[in-house]
């Protein structure tokens, strides 16, 4: 499956893998899975209890719903795309709202449920950006993920002895830019055409030394690293 460029808020472009349609269809089928066990369980309970009808059809309600509740309150995945490690994303690199997942919710009617998912698999496999007609739409689309990374592991580094801030600008240095430079940094490292790896670089750097205001020389992947340090250093110093 192909890559996803998305501009981030500091003009850097980040590539994500777009999840494949085998794994969106395992996805799928787990949370059906997911959904009939805590169906049946449901079910056994009013057995038990009795006079149940009218609550049969009250359970029915959350059917209709699954998806959407998942992936608003879980952060673009059901329980199947967690298990995956797939989630929702906006093709903008902006955070997905409320009506982007109700609009691919809305159409999962067409691309999966009265097609039997042949509507959503032919507008995937013919477009570039891994999405179904809901995802069109809602101009989102589905991405894999990688292992939680903690906090402390994206930002915090080791600081060398007698280490002197390089950048006074660095103190400009926003909280949440540190895993943008993380990034980054790793996807520099994992290019291996040089060419493409310099020209990555420099237009990264090239856009945050914009924001900061500095000006230097400094290859890319020395002057990411160098923020991330000078970051480090002034909140430990202050």
């Amino acid at each position: 499956m192909a890559d996803l460029g998305i501009e981030t808020t500091q003009n850097v472009r980040i590539n994500f893998q777009l999840a494949s349609i085998g794994e969106r269809i395992s996805a799928i089928l787990l949370d059906f899975l997911f959904f009939l066990g805590v169906y049946m369980l449901l079910l056994l309970v009013i057995a038990l209890v009795g006079d149940g009808a009218v609550w049969i059809l009250f359970l029915l309600v959350p059917l209709l719903f699954y998806s959407l509740l998942f992936e608003v309150f879980m952060n673009g995945q059901t329980p199947g795309k967690k298990i995956m490690k797939i989630k929702v994303a906006t093709v903008d690199g902006s955070a997905p709202n409320f009506l982007n997942y109700l609009i691919r919710w809305m159409f999962r009617l067409v691309d999966i449920s009265l097609t039997y998912g042949v509507c959503g698999i032919l507008c995937i496999v013919m477009g570039q950006k891994g999405q179904r007609l809901g995802d069109i739409l809602a101009k989102t689309t589905v991405i894999r993920t990688k292992r939680k990374v903690l906090f402390e592991d994206t930002i915090l580094v080791d600081i060398p002895e007698n280490y002197q801030q390089v950048f006074p600008e660095s103190r400009n240095i926003n909280e949440k830019d540190l895993p943008l430079f993380k990034k980054v940094i790793a996807q520099i490292e994992s290019l291996e055409d040089p060419v493409e790896k310099l020209q990555f670089g420099l237009r990264a750097r090239k856009n945050v030394m914009e924001k900061l205001e500095i000006q230097t020389e400094i290859k890319p992947l020395e002057f990411f690293k160098i923020l991330i340090t000078d970051y480090n250093y002034i909140h430990r110093n202050r």
